[in-house]
């Protein structure tokens, strides 16, 4: 094992415990501090695609309605379904901007060593959800 091999391994901690420096620790951390932000962006990612997801379930949904509804001469509920899923891409498209802003932000702060951080993401999904299941409430009474 020459001595690059050994630093190497230093870095990430892989020799004897008595071996370990702080730096190392330290870093293993960062790895792992790293690691969750990157996560938790990816969830933010799978929520954004579940509501365009919702979005093409509702205008699928949407043409269902308006055939057999013209087939009868009633009118159908195109234009408030329209409006549901509409929202449901805007929204995608805003919480995967935010999403990202939110990863770099965090990732900045985690090299800098300070991490403070907001409710707003979660806030604004909350709020968005339930502007959207009150959308499809008015929509059917």
């Amino acid at each position: 094992m020459d001595k690059n091999d050994r630093e190497d391994m230093h870095i990430v901690g892989e020799l004897d415990s008595e071996s370990r420096s702080t730096r190392s620790r330290t870093t293993n951390a960062e790895y792992r501090t790293h690691l969750a932000n990157e996560r938790t962006f990816l969830a933010w990612c799978r929520t954004s695609i579940s509501l365009v997801v919702f979005g093409f379930v509702l205008e699928r949904i949407d043409l269902m309605i308006q055939t057999p509804a013209a087939a009868q001469g009633r009118g159908a509920m195109g234009a408030e379904l329209a409006m549901v899923s509409l929202f449901a891409f805007i929204l995608a498209g805003v919480i995967m901007l935010v999403s990202g802003w939110r990863f770099l932000v965090v990732r900045t702060m985690i090299r800098r060593g300070s991490i403070s951080l907001s409710v707003f993401p979660e806030l604004m999904v909350i709020f968005s959800m339930v502007a959207i299941i009150a959308m499809v409430i008015l929509l059917v009474l």
